[in-house]
């Protein structure tokens, strides 16, 4: 079998488990081998030993600019192949494992590119003044806010925006039907699929782009309504991507190069080579730039991961490049509100008299609220951002299927009966010990205990029965217990995530 023919039969396969994306990438990888094995000769796979693998790993680095991670994801790709070529008897048993594979350095992996607060600020301050309401603008200030994917930004349709309550729905629709035919996927597939609040400015930024004469509407192939637009459809994520490389330009935003180039001799002051700027920046940085500040403002990183749809091992590896120095700043802002001795003693709250808000549903300090008091006046915009991030990503709901303003249902004056108490929300053993739940068997069973024990002192038909001295001793130790497990909920006040 020759490497075009293996190449075009593992394509065909994987088209029944890989998404569009997927298949481009590896095509894309493989097309890059079977060059070089027309380049050097190889007609039949059978030729593939280590030797020729190593060689194909040296070609690589040496034509192509491609750095220690791309090159592994290369080489990747070629080796799951490899185990294709064997399971059809292309290649020899064992040729996979002789696949080269660089090491990479833990942090290499990992960028750290992102605009400045400053950049950001001037690139909307241009497109607000130059290009208000145009499909640019949106996508930037969406990426900026949101800090949703390219991906996600492309999916959006009209029907999934409800302007009214300030929110998204992010959906998975690839629909694939033919491989060749990208739908509208979203990174993650259907675990990827949230509600997103936006804020007050950006709703009405996004309605002005729907009324705006400039934007094409239009329906595309499967008969949706695409928010962003091109005249000749839904624009590709190529496509989006440019828009961002074009706007990011300092020449474009500030009328000024940092790089002492002559805009008449630089290539990269026309839109085709946009992404030539050292400047300019794709999505990613962005994404990167929105999720940080979230962060760097605050917002409990628990809270954050459903909202950009990232798990938390992540989040910290790849969004959170606080220095150990900053971290122990922003935990300190915690304490000194709690605690007396840390920081700034006058920043110390009366916890007798805290605002009604400052405390959550789970009768838990709640960090974000906390965090907003360290400043004198919180405005409307910090506001705005709270709201739109405490709800992992729901739309203003805390469990599924309620409606977001939904009440919860009335237990004021309400008597709790000794079941009731040993099993409610309000039990000792409530949301607030979820900390200390590393020992869930014993909690468990001491919770029946302590139950047990405060129903056999419970007044019974007749009247109240003494009890004798094994039971009040009994009774005296589960009282201790629930004294404990009280200490334990207010000890747990002070505990906040890094």
């Amino acid at each position: 079998m020759g490497p075009r023919e293996a190449r075009d039969d593992y394509l065909q396969e994987r088209q029944e488990d890989a998404s569009f994306e997927t298949l481009r990438t590896i095509r894309k990888g493989l097309n890059l081998f079977v060059e070089w094995c027309e380049e050097k000769g190889i007609r039949n796979m059978n030729e593939i030993s280590g030797r020729q693998l190593n060689k194909y790993k040296n070609w690589c680095k040496d034509t192509s600019d491609n750095n220690t991670v791309s090159l592994n994801g290369l080489l990747g790709i070629l080796r799951r192949f490899l185990v294709y070529c064997v399971r059809v008897e292309a290649v020899a048993v064992g040729t996979p494992d002789k696949t080269p594979t660089p090491n990479v350095p833990d942090d290499e992996d990992v960028s750290y590119e992102k605009p400045t607060e400053e950049e950001v600020e001037a690139t909307l301050e241009y497109l607000e003044t130059y290009e208000r309401a145009s499909r640019r603008h949106v996508e930037y200030k969406l990426m900026e806010e949101v800090g949703c994917r390219v991906g996600a930004v492309r999916a959006i349709d009209i029907e999934d925006i409800d302007l009214e309550r300030q929110a998204i729905h992010l959906r998975h629709r690839p629909e694939n039907d033919h491989p060749e035919e990208k739908g509208t996927p979203l990174k993650n597939g259907p675990d990827g699929e949230r509600h997103v609040n936006i804020p007050i400015d950006l709703a009405g930024l996004i309605a002005d782009y729907m009324d705006n004469p400039d934007r094409h509407d239009i329906t595309d192939r499967y008969g949706r309504k695409p928010l962003f637009t091109t005249a000749q459809g839904r624009p590709s994520t190529d496509t989006i991507r440019r828009d961002l490389y074009k706007v990011t330009r300092p020449c474009v935003y500030a009328d000024n190069c940092p790089h002492d180039r002559d805009t008449d001799a630089c290539d990269a002051f026309k839109n085709e080579y946009a992404s030539e700027c050292p400047s300019s920046h794709s999505p990613h940085p962005l994404r990167r730039y929105a999720i940080e500040s979230k962060i760097d403002g605050g917002v409990p990183k628990d809270r954050l991961t459903g909202r950009v749809d990232v798990s938390m091992p992540v989040l910290n590896k790849h969004y959170d490049t606080r220095s150990k120095e900053r971290k122990r700043k922003h935990r300190l802002k915690i304490f000194e509100k709690l605690f007396d001795g840390y920081g700034d003693p006058d920043e110390t709250l009366d916890l007798d008299h805290v605002p009604d808000d400052l405390v959550n549903e789970n009768e838990m300090i709640d960090p974000q609220v906390l965090l907003q008091l360290q400043s004198d006046g919180t405005d409307s915009e910090t506001d705005s951002m709270s709201d739109s991030t405490t709800d992992s990503g729901s739309v203003g709901t805390t469990n599924a299927g309620e409606e977001p303003n939904e009440e919860p249902e009335e237990t004021d004056g309400e008597q709790l009966s000794i079941d009731d108490f040993g099993r409610s929300p309000k039990a000792v053993f409530g949301p607030g010990t979820a900390a200390v739940a590393g020992t869930a068997a014993l909690g468990s069973k001491t919770i029946d205990r302590l139950h047990s024990e405060l129903e056999a002192l419970t007044p019974g038909e007749t009247g109240v029965t003494p009890p004798g001295p094994e039971r009040a001793a009994k009774g005296v130790a589960g009282y201790a217990l629930f004294v404990a497990m009280i200490a334990v909920n207010f000890a747990l006040l002070g505990i906040v995530p890094a």
